[in-house]
């Protein structure tokens, strides 16, 4: 269905105010209810609160939840408590800790979802009420219900939720809403996650939103954590329990941290973006697998025929037979360093960064997203794998212990990262620069990738809706690193 037939008339029309930002139209709300609020504290005439007062009441306690309501939604919108939030209830929708941005986008589009329908279900009834009660009620001034508490007050305010509800309705049909009533019912509604739908509020205003298929399959994407078996392995295993248990209480002694705060001086320099944790008993079951390891895939790029036979060279190898636990580590360690020099110097390298400006790029680009770009190229370039014997003994599983690059990728930061960037990480005015010059090479890259669109056969072309042949190619025509620096750094994008 267009968006015409869905509002009757445009209906992306009435939401202009949204494009600004979820904020942008709940301040204006605000606005509206405390204009009411002094209104009636300063404006009425003796005849006017005599005349309100069988319905005055309701008025004023609706006014007042409004207005606290707003404030704490806006409150939950600050990204600091926004990602807080996410991380908190993260668990509720996905079963595996897979650190993916579209998922966190997802748990984050929904939460929001969530607050702005409670707060449509609380208001709109409350607001009908009041309408009804001044439409029914006996005034001497005719101008002064019309105008003063009609027009001015309340049929905006109702025109607002109106909105409202033509913009969850949207942001349903992106979620999967299958329940008819969520616009009245308190019951938490069930979204379905979809890999390839954009959850972000750009989303909402496309123009052929209901053109698009009302369903695609689930598909996953991202790292399996696979070591979830050694853990399930080990859970009735008392002495591997000690041994767990004795290496987290050696962890806490020495007061090293699973997290890294690298915040600079100000609010915008940290925030969630500089934040980074690992899960302490999920890098200890990843730093186990050493222990059964057969061989590591530790390249930086090589012909698959020529990986094929490293691997059955290796698990054939004398010299791969006799290294101990504390050899594999050591030299997995010792490629994460090369590694991490390697995605550093692309990511530089196609964002076009200066060589003297590196460390405060890296710092806000932040440990986060640098992970995020690090496991991209780990499984884009097939490296980075642990071949450890199963649980059963027999089967060999292949792993990258997310978990335990994680782990690494903090003492990178607090090694590498830290000590080099200075007092140029609380530079406004250089971040700003920064930005400048990714969103210029986002509208370089953008162009290109329209091109590639426009070369494809019209065949192709007409065999899907246009945004969708655009989501399933855009990590080939884009980059998927150079898509995770964008969100980032880039607002208003057009994925």
């Amino acid at each position: 269905m267009s968006a015409e037939n869905q509002g009757g008339g445009n209906e992306l029309d009435l939401l202009t105010d949204f494009k600004k930002g979820y904020v942008y139209f709940l301040t204006g709300f605000q606005s509206l209810v405390g204009s009411f609020l002094q209104f009636l504290s300063t404006g009425l005439s003796e005849t006017n609160k005599r005349e309100i007062l069988p319905f005055r009441k309701n008025l004023d306690q609706e006014l007042d939840k409004a207005q606290k309501k707003i404030k704490e939604i806006i409150f939950n919108l600050d990204e600091k408590h926004m990602f807080a939030l996410v991380r908190k209830e993260y668990s509720r929708y996905f079963s595996r800790n897979i650190d993916e941005a579209s998922r966190d986008d997802y748990v984050q589009f929904h939460l929001i979802f969530e607050m702005l329908r409670y707060f449509y279900i609380e208001s709109k009834e409350a607001w009908v009420y009041l309408r009804e009660a001044v439409l029914n009620a006996k005034f001497s001034e005719p101008d002064f219900q019309t105008n003063a508490l009609l027009n001015y007050r309340i049929l905006p305010a109702l025109e607002r939720l109106n909105q409202l509800e033509i913009f969850l309705k949207r942001m349903s049909f992106i979620l999967q809403i299958d329940n008819p009533n969520y616009l009245t019912e308190f019951k938490p509604t069930k979204p379905k996650f979809r890999d390839r739908i954009v959850y972000r509020l750009s989303s909402v205003f496309d123009e052929s939103l209901y053109d698009k298929p009302p369903s695609l399959e689930p598909e996953d994407s991202g790292i399996v954590y696979k070591a979830d078996e050694v853990i399930q392995k080990n859970e009735d295993d008392s002495n591997q329990k000690k041994v767990w248990a004795a290496q987290k209480s050696k962890i806490k002694e020495e007061s090293v941290p699973n997290y890294i705060q690298a915040y600079g001086k100000y609010t915008w320099n940290s925030d969630q973006h500089y934040f980074f944790r690992y899960e302490l008993d999920k890098y200890l079951a990843e730093k186990s697998l050493f222990k059964s390891a057969i061989s590591l895939d530790l390249h930086l790029g090589a012909d698959e025929q020529v990986l094929r036979a490293e691997l059955i060279r290796s698990m054939t190898s004398t010299e791969k037979k006799n290294k101990s636990a504390e050899d594999f580590e050591l030299e997995y360690q010792n490629f994460l360093k090369q590694f991490f020099l390697f995605c550093e110097n692309i990511i530089l390298m196609n964002m076009m960064i200066p060589n003297q400006v590196k460390y405060v790029f890296l710092f806000h680009l932040g440990p986060s997203h640098f992970y995020m770009i690090a496991k991209k190229f780990l499984m884009e370039v097939n490296t980075g794998y642990i071949h450890a014997r199963g649980t059963d003994g027999k089967k060999v599983i292949r792993v990258i212990p997310g978990e335990y690059v994680k782990k690494h990728i903090i003492d990178y930061w607090n090694e590498v990262i830290l000590p080099n960037v200075g007092e140029e990480k609380n530079n406004l005015a250089l971040l700003k620069k920064l930005t400048e010059m990714i969103e210029e090479k986002y509208k370089e890259i953008s162009k290109l990738t329209i091109q590639k669109y426009d070369e494809l056969d019209e065949d192709t072309k007409n065999s899907k809706p246009r945004d969708l042949i655009f989501r399933e190619h855009m990590n080939e025509w884009m980059g998927a690193a150079n898509i995770i620096i964008f969100k980032r750094f880039v607002k208003n994008k057009s994925y």
